[in-house]
């Protein structure tokens, strides 16, 4: 349900990590686009009959609400005998305190996400999530029989030399968004430097999204994708300061994975689901979303040795290596294949 003609950006890398991997296990036609493109590409592939010679329908939904195309599609699908496994990726609509209602058209689709979940609910074999916590914000107590996991995947890791005298701190996406935690992540690197760290910050975003008047020691880029890999070689360490909340709790960003991928040190806050990860690889810093707490975690990176560094990275790596998007490209179509039509 988004364009895969414009760049990888936010839902896109997932989307097209899992289309390649998938075009490399099974033969794969591709519907993507906005609402507008998406309802003829549809309409045109139901009068091609193509439908009945598939096997199974892997449906990414958006952000925004399905439309009435989509659930028809689908609709016509299961009709065929073909089993539809449809992926929410989040339900931040539920969670006003993360998401204020501000606008009317925020606030018709807050009341509107209830009705097309359970309209795509009605039209697909099973639902799958990034995490159980989300499953069950979205499914309530159903999550436990009718929900699958399929979190994020990782791209396969590099290796790039650090270059002595690494000190950037790397942060991808939007430096807007409260919920993201930029704010507090520049706020905690300024007390750093105070305390005598020598670091600064790199922001990689794109257009739009950069913070508001910063301190000389930040530094935007505009890279995606591989592109990054360029910038490693100055990169301490990456980051992930978002705030502990609610929807944070049961988020799983997909660019904690691909930070595992790129073998440098990770520092995330608590929040429940991507600390768990760090925790588990062994990859890195997890520490509260306090700028004090902030502050203290990256005078501990800036003060790490070589041989720390090195552990740490080698085992983001060999996290990144084995969440790959690969497997959940197989758990995919081991999904399908298993489930009745």
């Amino acid at each position: 349900m988004y364009p895969l003609d414009r760049g990888q950006w936010g839902p896109t890398v997932r989307i097209g990590h899992l289309r390649d991997e998938l075009g490399r296990l099974v033969d794969l036609d591709v519907i993507a686009g906005y609402r507008g493109p998406r309802r003829l590409a549809l309409a045109r592939y139901a009068l091609s009959g193509r439908l009945r010679g598939l096997d199974g329908i892997y449906v990414e939904s958006s952000s925004f609400l399905p439309a009435e195309a989509d659930v028809a599609f689908l609709a016509l699908g299961r009709t065929l005998g073909r089993p539809v496994l449809t992926y929410v990726r989040d339900a931040y609509q539920l969670f006003p305190d993360d998401y204020p209602r501000s606008s009317w058209r925020q606030r018709a689709g807050a009341a509107a996400f209830g009705p097309a979940v359970r309209a795509l609910r009605a039209v697909s074999t099973r639902l799958a999530f990034p995490t159980r916590g989300l499953a069950e914000a979205v499914l309530g107590e159903a999550a436990g029989g009718e929900a699958v996991l399929l979190p994020p995947g990782a791209p396969a890791p590099v290796t790039v030399a650090r270059a002595d005298g690494a000190c950037e701190l790397l942060f991808v996406g939007d430096a807007r968004l409260p919920a993201h935690g930029a704010d507090r992540l520049i706020d905690a690197v300024g007390r750093a430097r105070e305390r005598g760290a020598a670091v600064e910050l790199l922001v990689v975003c794109r257009p739009g999204q950069e913070p508001p008047p910063h301190p000389e020691w930040l530094r935007l880029a505009r890279a995606e994708g591989r592109q990054i890999h360029a910038l490693l070689p100055g990169v301490l360490a990456s980051v992930i300061p978002r705030p502990r909340s609610a929807y944070n709790d049961l988020a799983l960003p997909v660019k904690l994975y691909e930070y595992l991928s790129y073998g440098r040190p990770l520092l995330v806050t608590d929040c429940t689901e991507q600390a768990a990860v760090v925790r588990d690889a062994g990859a890195g810093l997890v520490v509260g979303d306090d700028p004090e707490e902030l502050a203290a975690a990256i005078v501990e990176l800036a003060g790490a040795g070589p041989e720390t560094l090195e552990r740490w990275s080698e085992r983001a790596r060999a996290a990144a290596s084995a969440a790959s998007w690969r497997s959940r490209a197989e758990r995919v179509v081991e999904l399908l294949a298993g489930s009745p039509s």
